[in-house]
C-alpha cells in the first residue's frame, strides 16, 4: 500500500529532527552548528512536502483518483507538515531556549511539546495568535518555511484541486 510507504517516509523525517533533539541534548557540536543543521534539515523536508504533494495532485488528476483519497493523503501530509516542524521547534527550544517568547519555563517536556504543536497549528492555519513568537533568526526561518508550505498546501493545491484536475483532463483528453 502506498500509503504504509508514504507513513514509513514521514516518520523517517520526524526521526531526524529527534536525531538533532539528541545531537543537541548530547552538546555533539556548537550550538551554531546544531542550528543550521536544524534549518537545512527543515529546508529538505520542506522542499519533500511540496514535491509530495506535487507529485499526488498530478497523479490524482492524471489517474481520476477520488476526490476523499485525495483529502485523505492530504490530511496525512498535513499533519505530517504540523508535527514535523513541532519537533523543529522544539529542537530550536532546546538549543536555545530563547528562539521562543510564550514558553513557560516551568512546563514539562510534554507540555512544551503541546505547545509546539499547537503553535505549529496555529502556523499552519494562519491563525498565528501571538502567544509564542520567535526570536531568534533561526526560527524565524523555519517559520517562514512552514508558512510558505502552507500556503502552496491550502491555497493552491486544496483549493485549485478540482480546477486543477480538470484542466489535466482536458489536456490529456485533447492529445489523444
Amino acid at each position: 500500500m502506498k500509503y504504509r510507504d508514504l507513513i514509513w517516509k514521514y516518520l523517517i523525517i520526524i526521526s531526524l529532527g529527534l536525531i538533532v533533539f539528541f545531537i543537541d541534548d548530547q552538546e555533539f557540536f556548537d550550538y551554531k552548528i546544531t542550528l543550521g543543521l536544524i534549518c537545512a534539515l527543515s529546508l529538505a523536508k520542506s522542499i519533500y512536502f511540496v514535491s509530495v504533494s506535487y507529485r499526488k495532485i498530478i497523479e490524482a488528476s492524471v489517474r481520476e483518483i477520488a476526490y476523499h483519497a485525495f483529502m485523505a493523503f492530504m490530511l496525512l501530509n498535513i499533519s505530517m507538515i504540523v508535527f514535523s516542524f513541532a519537533v523543529d521547534f522544539s529542537c530550536l527550544y532546546q538549543v536555545n531556549p530563547k528562539s521562543f517568547v510564550g514558553i513557560e519555563p516551568q512546563l514539562s517536556f510534554w507540555e512544551t511539546q503541546f505547545e509546539f504543536v499547537y503553535f505549529s497549528i496555529l502556523n499552519f492555519s494562519f491563525f498565528g495568535y501571538g502567544q509564542i513568537m520567535p526570536t531568534t533568526i533561526a526560527a524565524k526561518i523555519i517559520i517562514i518555511f512552514e508558512v510558505i508550505i502552507s500556503f502552496l498546501t491550502i491555497v493552491f493545491i486544496l483549493s485549485d484541486f478540482i480546477s486543477l484536475k480538470e484542466s489535466i483532463t482536458e489536456r490529456l483528453q485533447n492529445k489523444k
